[in-house]
């Protein structure tokens, strides 16, 4: 699979090695395109935001 894909944590960007790279874009890709949607992505932005519960705090 083709393509660029940028993974920022805190704002600052994460360098990925070629297998978590393809295995993320290869999920989200697959994921998306399970979809069915009307036409073929062609950019994909996802922006998650945790809250306290969700880091594992108490």
């Amino acid at each position: 699979m083709q393509g660029e894909i940028v993974l920022e944590i805190n704002g600052k960007p994460v360098r990925l090695k070629e297998f978590p790279k393809r295995a993320l874009m290869g999920t989200v890709v697959g994921f998306i395109k399970s979809l069915n949607l009307d036409e073929e992505p062609e950019e994909i932005t996802i922006k998650i935001k945790l809250n306290g519960k969700d880091r594992g705090s108490s």
